[in-house]
């Protein structure tokens, strides 16, 4: 979701105006190689079965035929063949097809070229190839690179961010595009998923985006050799690099150490998760207790009749146990405990023993201080609820002392190798140091300078007397309908609507107030909130007459405040 919003066609148009020479050819739908600044964008997030939908916003042509621009398309596999749908007519294309994008005429220079999918509003740029496997549609975006970015930065890292952590955003995303379409041999480069980078498509409000890729064009990191870097990065490192070794496995790169990174660290945005562990039992062990009892009556051996959480205190907690030499992913923490018991070693006669923290006396021979380990992972991580990365046990855990308890916390998203997008946040917000010294900090001894790929001109546009008998008017799937609040408005708090996102763009409705928990559904721009309680950690408890669950509080603005 994004805090920009659009402010009329007007903008909508400008905004458009980046259609780029160097661009894809006219080719077959069989898969090779495409021009050298084409990235093959197979388009998994379509979830594609039996139908697809397009929206030919731009000029294209399918096997010969033109196409006015708004035409609508239906993209349908039938008795193992792909047959097309358009105004009553149906075409059969076999077991391919390829929808090739032309260049527009002068007169329609500032209008969009590209293609919508299946309703969703994000505009498409490049030609489109379909085919079969396993009975189900597979669509395939051959699109230049630098239109490519466009699609991927805002959603790798926020429109929001300073324009120099964009920067470094679209030289590590195209260089990584890059490197992965050298290494390809099928019939795609990247997914548009996570397992290579989120693409989603162009939405014209991510202008600061479109700013950061215009400026670094052509720009990617290579090593000392001269080759692509792989130019891995993540959400947040936790306060320290990884080196790909630890995360796949294989050698290691110069330009890719393990170091210290004080600004992730910093960065009051990175994510977090923590639970707190009392000095005492009577102030509160948690989750632990059980756990920790047990170590230490086996500490103990014989001795251990009668010990019990109430007779112990934490003296210390540390992490310990390094998982690589420097690291600082532990796999244990040491507890250090005194412990009032009443076993046969220790001094004759029974005395009362005072703890250093609030917590009552006890009645006892001897005390006794035990150092004993806890497994990070899983047994810390999963009864403090720290796992972040979905059983990567990659978490950097570390020990916060209070007056009366230990704050275990965990941090790292990701796999914490190369850049760090909080890190390059915190570093251009804070310390307004440029694109070229985050990449220096993150990638030392890469060097960035401008590709030499070659690229091609799009085939010449459509007939302009052709063009001059528009199809019906390209328009965006229109927004879902508001969801009332009448019945529910005596419920609230106060009243309050979603506006601090884009307007063609929603936010998520959850179950709990946690980025983590499940999506009930999306809101849309304008959407009006009872506002039921304020949780206190950034969250709302919302509803509408539809709905009731949890919205993050900063996209969303008390009625009348504006």
């Amino acid at each position: 979701m994004r805090k920009k919003r659009l402010t009329g066609p007007a903008v909508f148009l400008s905004v458009l105006i980046f259609i780029l020479t160097a661009v894809f050819p006219v080719c077959s739908g069989a898969a090779g190689k495409t021009a050298d600044n084409v990235i093959r964008v197979l388009l998994t997030r379509l979830k594609l079965t039996d139908r697809l939908d397009i929206s030919l916003d731009g000029s294209y042509t399918l096997n010969g035929l033109s196409f006015q621009r708004g035409s609508r398309l239906v993209v349908s596999s039938s008795s193992g063949r792909i047959v097309v749908y358009y105004e009553g007519m149906a075409l059969d294309c076999g077991n391919s097809l390829l929808l090739v994008r032309h260049s527009l005429p002068a007169e329609a220079t500032g209008l969009e070229n590209g293609l919508r999918l299946n309703g969703e509003y994000y505009l498409h740029p490049g030609d489109l190839s379909v085919t079969l496997k396993d009975g189900l549609l597979r669509a395939v975006l051959h699109s230049p690179v630098e239109e490519y970015l466009w699609g991927v930065v805002p959603y790798e890292m926020s429109d929001a961010y300073p324009i120099e952590a964009l920067k470094v955003q679209a030289i590590c995303s195209r260089t990584y595009a890059m490197h992965k379409k050298a290494a390809s041999d099928g019939d795609y480069d990247v997914v548009d998923n996570t397992n290579d980078q989120a693409y989603y498509g162009i939405q014209p409000q991510n202008t600061r985006s479109l700013e950061a890729i215009r400026a670094t064009e052509g720009i990617c990191g290579y090593d000392r050799s001269g080759k692509l870097l792989q130019c891995y990065y993540s959400a947040s490192n936790g306060g320290q690099t990884e080196c790909a070794s630890h995360v796949w496995g294989g050698s290691d790169q110069e330009y890719l150490p393990v170091k210290p990174d004080p600004y992730d660290l910093a960065n009051p945005a990175g994510t977090v998760r923590s639970f707190r562990v009392g000095k005492t039992a009577s102030l509160g062990f948690g989750a632990l207790e059980t756990v920790l009892t047990d170590a230490v009556r086996e500490s103990f051996g014989p001795d251990s009749t009668g010990i019990v959480a109430e007779n112990m205190v934490i003296l210390s907690c540390v992490p310990a146990d390094p998982m690589y030499p420097d690291s600082m992913i532990s796999k244990a923490l040491l507890f250090r405990v005194l412990v009032a018991y009443e076993g046969s070693t220790g001094e004759d006669g029974e005395e009362e023993v005072y703890f250093d923290v609030e917590a009552p006396a006890v009645t006892a021979r001897a005390t006794r201080t035990v150092d004993v380990r806890i497994p990070v992972f899983p047994t810390v991580e999963s009864l403090g609820q720290l796992d972040i990365n979905m059983g990567s046990n990659n978490e950097i855990v570390t020990v916060r002392e209070t007056g009366d308890a230990f704050w275990i916390e965990a941090r790292r998203f990701g796999h914490g190798v190369g850049m760090s997008q909080r890190g390059a946040q915190w570093m251009a917000l804070e310390y307004g140091m440029s694109c070229e010294d985050i990449m220096a900090f993150y990638y030392p001894g890469a060097s960035f300078r401008k590709a030499s790929y070659a690229g091609y001109v799009l085939p010449s546009p459509v007939g302009a007397v052709f063009l001059a008998t528009p199809g019906p008017a390209a328009t965006p799937t229109p927004r879902p309908t508001l969801m009332p609040v009448e019945k529910t408005s005596a419920r609230a708090l106060y009243m309050a609507a979603v506006t601090n996102i884009g307007e063609n763009s929603y936010l998520n409705l959850r179950s709990a107030p946690s980025m983590n928990a499940p999506v009930l559904r999306q809101l849309y721009y304008g959407q009006a909130l009872c506002v039921l309680e304020e949780t206190g950690d950034g969250w709302l408890h919302v509803c509408t007459d539809d709905a009731e669950g949890y919205v993050s509080a900063a996209f969303v603005e008390a009625a009348g405040t504006r």
